[in-house]
């Protein structure tokens, strides 16, 4: 199935989101280098092994809501987020892109679910001041 995201705010912002989104599309073949440094620099350090058990073994004890938080606190580590993006997670794979007025784009998602995980879009969309504001289905 076929979602769409409609991504609002500054054209400038809009722009960046975009920019960032592409680029990071081109990491499986060019390498991480590609992404700008302010993105590099937002993400959460890679945790050791050992970090990541003893996280998971904390979040398994927490109710939905302490959840949720713990996952806000965390971040995202770099790999973790370009795998979500990258359409590797079997879940969702961008299809396409399309810039609208400046001040807007829509991503063309296909989805294997509804709702479809799409947290690590939101995470892009607050890091450059944009919303993720209408999901319609085609």
């Amino acid at each position: 199935m076929i979602l769409n995201l409609h991504v609002v705010g500054p054209a400038s912002n809009v722009a960046q989101f975009g920019e960032a989104l592409q680029l990071a599309l081109r990491v499986t073949t060019e390498g991480a280098g590609v992404l700008p440094d302010w993105l590099r620099q937002e993400f959460t350090p890679e945790s050791t092994p050992d970090e990541k058990a003893r996280w998971l073994n904390e979040w398994r004890m927490e109710s939905d809501e302490g959840k949720a938080r713990m996952e806000r606190e965390r971040g995202w580590e770099m790999s973790n987020w370009l795998y979500w993006v990258s359409g590797e997670n079997g879940f969702w794979g961008i299809e396409n892109i399309t810039q609208g007025d400046g001040a807007s784009l829509v991503l063309e998602l296909n989805v294997a679910d509804w709702p479809a995980p799409v947290a690590a879009l939101e995470w892009l969309a607050e890091r450059t001041g944009v919303t993720v504001d209408e999901v319609d289905f085609c």
